[in-house]
């Protein structure tokens, strides 16, 4: 299945292939994620990027190993029905590879990438790059991507306008303090980071634009809590020309509701 993911350097992701596709020339990309010595000339090779993982069959001789990150050519073919693998996507098939180019080399992991293996947070953090490629990540990340994109979809729906407003402002003392950022041009003078778009947002109704949003980003100086973060995001929204009592947010997906009581 050809995809407008197809570039220079492969024409399908891992995780796209099917057995409509027994037949074809691939080219793929991606991290090793197993290797299984079938033999002393034949090995299988899971190779695993953003969409998923497929089994490669590859010769044995080759010198991969966790992490590595490879450009694969190869025809897809449809696995024997005794070693098809219920549990993958792909698990019908497997690519037999004519040509392993290894793109970089890799130390071993810090940590498994397996979703089944509990790592230590501290040491997660230490090595995020890594961390990025565990498939919940990668799941935590693409959901992120869909919800904003069915926010800004909404929101256009019903003629609201997306306004960047400012980072560096001018501190306004509020609930929480401010992080400030020194001017080099102005020593001893200082910017502030936004702990909310509200004045820019103001600005916006004032100059005539009706119906704005962002999907924005804040920060504020203040113990960390559960509930408190130093930075966060939030769905920021104003509209002019309405009331509390006749609105109702003005989309029926999203009704107005009065504040809840803690």
């Amino acid at each position: 299945m050809l995809t407008n993911y197809s570039t220079s350097m492969r024409t399908d992701r891992c995780g796209d292939l099917r057995v409509d596709d027994v037949g074809r020339t691939v080219t793929l990309c991606g991290w090793v994620d197993r290797r299984r010595e079938h033999g002393e000339h034949l090995a299988f090779v899971d190779l695993r990027d953003r969409s998923g993982v497929v089994q490669l069959v590859v010769d044995g001789a080759h010198d991969l190993r966790s992490e590595y990150v490879l450009q694969v050519s190869g025809t897809v073919r449809e696995r024997p029905a005794d070693t098809a693998n219920d549990s993958l996507a792909t698990g019908e098939v497997e690519v037999d590879a004519a040509q392993v180019t290894v793109l970089s080399v890799a130390e071993p992991p810090p940590f498994p990438l397996d979703e089944r293996t509990e790592v230590d947070e501290v040491l997660r953090l230490r090595h995020r790059y890594v961390d990025l490629r565990r498939p919940r990540l990668q799941r935590n990340l693409e959901v992120r991507a869909r919800v904003t994109s069915a926010v800004r979809g909404a929101m256009e729906e019903q003629g609201f306008v997306e306004v960047e407003t400012p980072m560096l402002i001018a501190s306004t003392p509020e609930g929480a303090r401010d992080f400030v950022v020194p001017s080099r041009k102005e020593p001893g003078s200082f910017y502030a980071l936004p702990q909310s778009p509200q004045i820019f947002k103001q600005l916006c109704m004032v100059g005539g634009v009706d119906r704005y949003y962002q999907i924005a980003r804040c920060l504020r100086d203040e113990d960390l809590r559960a509930d408190r973060q130093f930075e966060f995001m939030q769905l920021d929204a104003e509209a002019s020309f309405v009331s509390q009592r006749t609105t109702s947010c003005p989309s029926s997906r999203m009704p107005f509701r009065p504040p809840l009581r803690r």
